[in-house]
């Protein structure tokens, strides 16, 4: 079965086209309950992570996404690259630039994706050596089957990536974090293993992470609003103007409407410990709010939201990263999606060990940036206003969902059933 191409053909957009595993994982699992034991964590039932798991409305008869991310196999996909493209994309992976492919999975193939090496800094440019050397086995990889040929999908998505898991010898890291969130009831990525073939050369094992973007939200959150809504990536609420979040938007870019997200963070400006909880279910589920900050926490998440990073010792500004929001069309209402969970379930931590940096929940003696790694300067978590907050106002519920999670789905028994 064959995918036919939908729409026009687009030419190529503006830059130059190219020419043509689970050792050692229940003893770090069982490390991380005890240590989550000994600090605790809040929730109520928040959003139904279920709702629109099923495919996409663009996905035609025959195997659908939830047969993709069927956590319960290792399926197998083809990709076939014209040489002299793939030669191209080897060559030239920093750029992080499409070539064209076609893609086989289950008997059905999709004709004309864009295929590219993906990453950035973390998991892409630290597997090249100064002088551009390549010194890891295998990429990451993000396939948009709409790069060539305009609206088309794949199982009625719109991109998909592929992890080379790098830094997780377990190689159970992402489908284990991800799956938590879930079972908590936070809308989450759906990911599932897979073997990679590039014209018949088996590249090996890589992690299959359900995009986050314009099909994606509207397949999550279709019950609640419709999925219309912004989705805005890596802005946090602590802006007062409309630019940095016209700037971080993934959708409706068009006519960009922020004001909610304005007027979100203006109330969380003015907040206090005692009034934050009010403040927070005004725009926010609050037991989802505490079960995504339960997960995040339980398997130390420190790339993401409480990971704050800074360009210079002193001036600019810093920022943190790795989450989505997802603002409601009908009312002013968020949500918190957790992104790129690769860096979890170190022991030792290595922000706090290596680098010395305060504990999200620790109130820091003062806010000076610490040197870290890559160049970049740490600021401490808890001097960010909202992660304040967050802790001095939902501390008891933060720590009774952890215990909720800990004797449920972060059961060791029940994590060490997921691993072979």
């Amino acid at each position: 079965k064959v995918f036919q191409p939908r729409g026009r053909d687009p030419a190529h957009g503006a830059w130059p086209r190219g020419p043509a595993y689970h050792r050692g994982m229940r003893a770090l699992l069982i490390s991380l309950v005890v240590a989550a034991l000994g600090c605790g964590s809040g929730g109520g039932d928040g959003l139904d992570a279920t709702a629109g798991d099923a495919a996409g409305i663009d996905a035609p008869p025959g195997p659908t996404a939830a047969d993709l991310f069927d956590d319960t196999q290792v399926r197998t996909l083809e990709l076939t690259v014209a040489p002299a493209d793939w030669q191209w994309l080897e060559d030239n992976a920093l750029l992080e630039q499409y070539v064209p492919g076609d893609l086989t999975w289950n008997g059905v193939t999709v004709a004309r994706i864009g295929l590219r090496y993906k990453g950035s800094v973390g998991s892409l440019r630290l597997c090249f050596d100064a002088q551009g050397n390549r010194q890891c086995p295998k990429l990451s990889m993000k396939l948009d089957f709409a790069e060539y040929v305009d609206g088309q999908r794949f199982l009625g998505l719109h991109h998909l990536n592929l992890h080379a898991m790098m830094r997780d010898a377990s190689a159970m890291k992402e489908r284990i974090v991800y799956g938590l969130f879930r079972a908590a009831g936070v809308v989450a990525p759906r990911a599932a293993h897979a073997r990679l073939r590039v014209n018949g050369e088996d590249l090996g094992l890589y992690v299959l992470v359900e995009a986050i973007d314009g099909e994606y939200i509207e397949d999550h959150f279709r019950a609640i609003d419709g999925g219309e809504g912004n989705l805005y990536k890596e802005v946090w609420p602590e802006h007062t103007t409309a630019a940095p979040y016209i700037a971080a938007l993934e959708n409706n870019t068009t006519a960009p409407a922020v004001d909610k997200m304005v007027r979100f963070a203006t109330a969380l400006r003015s907040a206090t410990p005692a009034t934050f909880r009010a403040t927070a279910a005004q725009w926010m589920d609050v037991p989802t709010l505490v079960s995504f900050l339960a997960v995040d926490r339980l398997v130390d998440n420190w790339d993401g939201f409480v990971g704050w990073y800074c360009a210079s010792a002193t001036g600019g500004t810093c920022g943190n990263h790795n989450y989505f929001w997802y603002e409601e069309t009908t009312r002013d209402r968020l949500w918190l999606l957790p992104w790129d969970v690769d860096n979890t379930m170190q022991v030792p931590s290595p922000i706090r060990t290596a680098y010395g940096m305060p504990d999200w929940n620790a109130s820091p003696t003062d806010c000076a940036r610490r040197s870290i790694f890559l160049g970049y300067y740490g600021r401490p978590p808890a001097c960010d206003h909202l992660t304040a907050l967050m802790v001095a106002a939902l501390w008891p519920d933060y720590q009774a969902r952890t215990a909720e999670l800990l004797a449920g789905p972060a059961a060791p028994g029940v994590l060490e059933a997921q691993l072979d």
